[in-house]
């Protein structure tokens, strides 16, 4: 018996039930639209996740919210019998989907435009995670491999021996990262070269390196100092000035002798470290700066937590990636190498005589409690007097006497304030020298504090 009309309508009926119900069932986002991009089918699922009124225009508007036909359209590709998938990120709600493109042949002979679209999100998230992290160990290994054949010097710092090696590793893995770091050493070890090569050899190497020596700010000028200042914020704020943090938008800030910076400012650094936002002095908008911060200190921070000086949560946000610099009596093989550096740097115009065996034995013996700003002072002696002096009470007489200073300025040809100046800078300049340059020890014997000590030396040129 042939099938009525009837028959033909169910069947078609049935067919079309059961598509719906295919396509309804499809977890992703699905769309049907014609050659001149209107849209004849939307599921529900994209119009309840969307948001979107499929009446109100053509697919490139509605769907993409673009005003002309999409860059990414594959539309005359799928017009010639091809089917296409393509991820895109939509800029809507930011995230990734994946499009899968196929053409629909109608009895007539037109087609359209059957789109199937997945969220990928997670996934590509994933992926793009996997790119940067191999991304950064090849830039790690290049940047090994290119100084491998370098290592009795890195930079600008010296030394062949051990436990330099180590430092060269952990040197290129903070530059690899964007952790911030904390250098601990004793004084002139040099903590700042290490904090300058990870600047050098990380991302930001073409942006800013900031030093900031936190124990010579005083306290009342700390914050303008960092997050700088509005015009008008207080007396004698003629104008505008950017701080140490906005100056260092891409850059690295380098935060010296950060043991003695105060308990008030670790508070504020530490909300810009976890917030990224701050205000400068007078201000009202809260400003954003890209930074990364390398701290360095010859102290026990955790014996300063212990005592009320040092905030614990600062230390844990500071204390990522620490490193520990060995004092140049632990490295006593460098000494050659180090000489010979200081050497090149230092012999000026006029040849220098090389050092004789029982000169290298001296050095070789001596215990170096200034580390290599101690030997650096002792090349640079031997430069200009070649001859090696290793204790300053050998180089200054035991009693220096203080500059001739006339009691009438008028005879000198120099003002009662020059005078007293240039009287002072000679009593300090003796004092640092007579304690290898302790700063804390030479405040202490000359009855000021460290910050005063630290702006005359400033002042002086003695830094």
């Amino acid at each position: 018996m042939a099938p009525t009309g009837l028959d033909n309508l169910k069947t078609r009926w049935h067919k079309r039930a059961l598509l719906k119900g295919i396509v309804e069932s499809f977890e992703g986002l699905i769309y049907v639209s014609s050659q001149d991009y209107h849209i004849e089918y939307v599921n529900q699922r994209m119009i309840k996740q969307k948001g979107i009124d499929p009446s109100s225009g053509p697919c490139f508007k509605v769907l993409h919210a673009r005003e002309s036909p999409c860059p990414f359209c594959v539309k005359d590709q799928v017009n010639f019998g091809k089917t296409v998938s393509f991820e895109v990120k939509d800029p809507r709600d930011q995230r990734w989907y994946r499009s899968v493109n196929t053409p629909l042949h109608h009895d007539d002979g037109g087609i359209s435009h059957l789109s199937l679209i997945s969220d990928i999100h997670d996934r590509k998230m994933a992926e793009i995670d996997l790119q940067e992290n191999a991304e950064k160990l090849r830039s790690e290994n290049i940047l090994l491999k290119s100084h491998i054949e370098e290592r009795q010097k890195f930079g600008n710092i010296v030394g062949k021996s051990k436990p330099m090696q180590s430092i060269y590793e952990q040197i290129l893995t903070a530059a690899s990262s964007d952790a911030t770091v904390v250098i601990y050493g004793e004084p002139g070890t040099g903590k700042e070269l290490v904090a300058h090569a990870i600047h050098n050899m990380s991302e930001r190497r073409n942006h800013r390196f900031v030093p900031v020596h936190c124990g010579a700010i005083p306290e009342n000028l700390i914050e303008s100092e960092f997050f700088g200042y509005k015009k008008g914020a207080f007396s004698g704020a003629d104008s505008s000035k950017q701080g140490y943090i906005d100056f260092a938008d891409g850059g690295t800030v380098f935060l010296d002798e950060i043991g003695e910076i105060s308990l008030n400012m670790q508070v504020k650094l530490l909300r810009v470290i976890e917030a990224g936002g701050y205000t400068p002095v007078g201000g009202t908008e809260t400003k954003q700066s890209d930074f990364r911060i390398i701290s360095a200190t010859n102290r026990n921070l955790m014996a300063r937590i212990g005592k009320g000086a040092f905030r614990e949560d600062f230390f844990y946000r500071i204390h990522i990636l620490p490193i520990h610099l060995p004092p140049l009596r632990q490295r006593k093989e460098d000494i050659p190498l180090l000489i010979e550096h200081f050497i090149l740097m230092h012999r000026g115009k006029q040849p220098t005589p090389p050092m004789t065996d029982a000169m290298l034995d001296k050095l070789m013996g001596h215990d170096w409690p200034g580390n290599v700003r101690e030997l650096q002072n002792v090349v640079i002696r031997y430069c200009m007097l070649h001859r090696i002096d290793l204790n300053t009470s050998e180089v200054l007489p035991p009693t220096m006497p203080a500059p001739a200073i006339s009691a009438d300025p008028h005879d000198s040809g120099e003002s009662l304030n020059r005078q007293v100046e240039r009287l002072e800078k000679h009593v300090i300049l003796s004092r640092l020298t007579k304690n290898r340059w302790n700063r804390s020890q030479t405040a202490k014997q000359l009855g000021i504090d460290r910050k005063t000590l630290f702006h005359k030396m400033k002042r002086f040129g003695l830094e």
